[in-house]
């Protein structure tokens, strides 16, 4: 009988249970997707490094899943807690025809299993649909190919997802038993008649925190945009803590504040339903303004996130092109007068370096002239880009390397070799990314002086690929010079290039990377400084902590959106719900379904809209703290995700009100 009985519970209460099931459902898709990323390795063609990198990535989604779980669990209770409150008169009803709370109980623990296993089994069923496109953005992220194509399904994750939901509903009905068990019969079937508690009802104590609200959030503002992300400092803490407290207060006061600010002008306040409208918001925005406030954080939390993330991932994209030639690259740095060793061929030999017919090498020298890069460009940077470059250590004396070196290293990259004369000199850089100052320079400038020796510089724009393959230095500046130079120059570092060729590269990439590890691990010649990368090495290096943040911010940042807004559609599901009188009487008036239609509209663009707006405001003082850094790089937060993301987040929080409007319409209507 109980379970007949829930049964037509959850099918009759299927409209209000819609927002709820659509959480659950798409919260159990998401932890199901991030989960399953371990499966979706064999997909790809991976090295034992980024083999390693995907295991730890593993580990920090596992670890973060923890916390998502709270975030759920959390929102899971809220909004079963805000159901059953909607449901006193209906539990009131129950126990008045004989039934006890235990068997109240029961229908309830049968409903909570019937909508969790529901929402589990679909939220699986289209996490694993999910899950197959998150291989390719792994893949992309990571800049690995897929082997080959294969429809996966992650055990793990299923029993992880049934797991922790689980044992989420399981305190969801511990919970309700404890709620149900605090009931009095005379408060559930009052219920609907109780009004909300108004928090602050005093107009000019509103006009005066509202504008305490807007004064602290102002000085935030002021406060992070001088102090930047410097996080030792007690400024910077101090605009967190203002911007919080602001935020706090803003929500507090806001509803009592406007509303009396609109009372002023009689025109609007009594246009239509605007009355109606505004009392109905001032009722729900004051008492739920703890609520509102941490809505409007998370909102913040998620729009700056996905901004970042992704223009962080954007920026190491464009200032690792031109990193990656050579299949690998040794490089050794001479620092010391008396080092054992200063030639990176004889060190090799040392290290008892196996050379493979079958793969090419070149060896080369880079060295140091007597000119800074300060001298070359000086004159066409700005304070703050020469404060960037001391800061960034990249003003330091030219790099230079020989031009037949330069050309054995052209002819390993299958390029025709160049020519200088005597008095030519070819630029090779990338510091155009970061800002415009060689471009100046390249258009302004015909020769160079190099210890009072002119030379003229052959190329028109500077050349965008490295002498060697590096995650360390992305951004570099060398000048090829004649075999002949006759100026000072200083020996900086040896190197070797090396390109696999043959038809098992992967083979070839572990062994150097072997041979990498050896270098690292031998403590004879640990006084030597000796850098070494592959390709994949620097991938990893570059693209792994971008992936990392990627995923997080995407996983945390869905979580934080897709609960903020349920929170939202659920308080106005509850309100509507708890104003039905309300909206009869309107009827009863004569007012129109047009305009009750236009009411509810108002009212959930109003309450959805506030926390968002907000939001939106300190994303764009955030983001504009964020990009100081990026600007560093000749970079911006606003680049070609920028849509995308925009257009992901319209669609989440668009799609709740949206929702939470038809069903506050359908609601109103099916009460006559």
């Amino acid at each position: 009988m109980f379970s007949k009985i829930a049964i037509n519970n959850v099918k009759r209460s299927f409209k209000d249970y819609f927002i709820y099931f659509i959480t659950l459902t798409f919260a159990v898709c998401i932890f199901y997707s991030f989960n399953s990323i371990e499966a979706q390795n064999s997909m790809l063609e991976m090295g034992k490094s980024t083999t390693e990198f995907m295991s730890t990535l593993n580990t920090l989604i596992a670890g973060a899943s923890v916390f998502v779980a709270f975030i759920l669990g959390g929102l899971i209770a809220y909004a079963n807690n805000f159901l059953i409150k909607k449901r006193k008169r209906e539990l009131g009803i129950y126990m008045t025809l004989g039934m006890s709370k235990g068997k109240i109980s029961r229908i309830l623990i049968i409903e909570t299993i019937l909508i969790g296993l529901i929402s589990l089994i679909i939220g699986i069923v289209l996490g694993i649909i999910v899950s197959q496109g998150l291989s390719i953005l792994t893949a992309k992220l990571l800049a690995v190919s897929i082997n080959q194509y294969k429809f996966i399904i992650s055990v793990s994750a299923v029993i992880k997802s049934a797991l922790y939901f689980g044992i989420i509903f399981i305190l969801v009905m511990i919970l309700n038993q404890r709620t149900i068990s605090k009931y009095k019969l005379i408060d559930m079937l009052n219920a609907s008649k109780r009004n909300e508690k108004i928090k602050l009802n005093n107009p000019l104590l509103s006009i005066v925190v509202f504008f305490l609200s807007i004064a602290m959030l102002v000085g935030a503002y002021i406060l992070i945009l001088k102090v930047g992300l410097e996080t030792e400092s007690i400024l910077f803490l101090v605009s967190i803590m203002m911007g919080i407290i602001g935020t706090l207060l803003f929500f507090f006061s806001l509803s009592n504040f406007f509303i009396n600010i609109v009372q002023k002008n009689r025109k609007v306040y009594f246009k239509n339903l605007n009355i109606f409208v505004l009392r109905q918001v001032n009722n729900k925005i004051n008492t739920n303004f703890l609520s509102m406030t941490v809505i409007c954080l998370m909102i913040f939390l998620t729009i700056t996130l996905l901004f970042t993330m992704f223009s962080f991932k954007g920026s190491y994209d464009k200032m690792i092109k031109g990193n990656t030639s050579f299949d690998g690259t040794i490089q050794l740095f001479i620092n010391q007068e008396d080092q054992k060793v200063k030639d990176i061929k004889e060190y090799m030999d040392i290290m008892d370096f196996k050379y493979n017919d079958y793969e090419k090498q070149m060896f080369f020298n880079e060295y140091k002239l007597n000119i800074t890069i300060n001298d070359l460009l000086s004159e066409y940077l700005t304070k703050q880009e020469k404060k960037d470059f001391a800061e960034n250590y990249i003003d330091g004396p030219v790099s230079t390397i020989k031009v037949s070196e330069y050309n054995s290293i052209l002819e390993l990259k299958g390029q025709s070799p160049i020519t200088l004369s005597e008095e030519e000199v070819l630029v090779v850089s990338n510091y155009e990314q970061m800002n415009n100052a060689l471009s100046i320079f390249m258009e302004n400038e015909d020769t160079i002086n190099i210890d009072n020796k002119i030379f003229t510089i052959k190329n028109e724009v500077p050349i965008k690929e490295n002498i060697v393959t590096t995650g360390s230095y992305l951004n570099f500046f060398y000048l090829v010079v004649p075999d002949q130079f006759s100026g000072e120059l200083s020996l900086y570092s040896t190197g070797f290039n090396i390109m696999f060729e043959e038809n098992d590269p992967k083979q070839s990439e572990e062994t150097f990377s072997n041979f990498l590890n050896e270098i690292s691990e031998n403590v004879e010649y640990s006084s030597i400084e000796v850098i070494g990368n592959t390709i994949e090495l620097v991938h990893l290096r570059v693209y792994g902590s971008t992936t990392m943040i990627v995923f997080l911010g995407v996983y945390l940042g869905i979580v934080f959106l897709v609960s903020s807004a349920a929170v939202l559609a659920l308080q106005q599901l509850s309100d509507i719900s708890d104003s039905l009188d309300r909206y009869k009487s309107l009827k009863k008036i004569g007012v129109t379904n047009k305009l009750i239609n236009k009411a509810i509209l108002q009212q959930n663009l109003i309450y959805f809209m506030i926390p968002l707006s907000l939001a939106i405001i300190d994303s764009i003082v955030g983001m504009i703290v964020i990009n100081k850094i990026f600007s560093a790089y000749n970079s911006s937060l606003i680049g070609s995700s920028s849509l995308m993301i925009s257009l992901a987040l319209a669609i989440i929080y668009g799609g709740y009100f949206y929702a939470t409007y038809v069903s506050s319409k359908n609601i109103v209507r099916n009460s006559n």
